[in-house]
């Protein structure tokens, strides 16, 4: 029995660095991806800026706010999910 499990360790030992090294050797020799022949700059610039995000009450009054309060008091009124029993 000693034998046929040194045996099976030695042949996952082997098959795992094959397996690794064929794995490697594929990856390095795939094909790269297309770079682009020609960077452009002219897309980026046609591009409309973006309005910057008006958050914790720097945003307009007309109720488009998230009432964080009623979030935090849900999750205090239950048992964490997250308590572990272990010391």
């Amino acid at each position: 029995m000693k034998i046929i499990k040194t045996a099976l360790h030695y042949w996952f030992a082997i098959v795992s660095v094959v397996s690794f090294l064929a794995g490697w050797g594929m990856l390095a020799h795939s094909l790269k991806p297309i770079q682009p022949a020609q960077a452009t700059t002219t897309n980026t610039a046609s591009l409309p800026a973006l309005p910057s995000i008006q958050a914790f009450g720097g945003g307009s009054a007309n109720g488009s706010r998230l009432n964080f309060s009623s979030l935090n008091n849900q999750a205090n009124s239950g048992f964490s999910f997250l308590r572990t029993g272990g010391s």
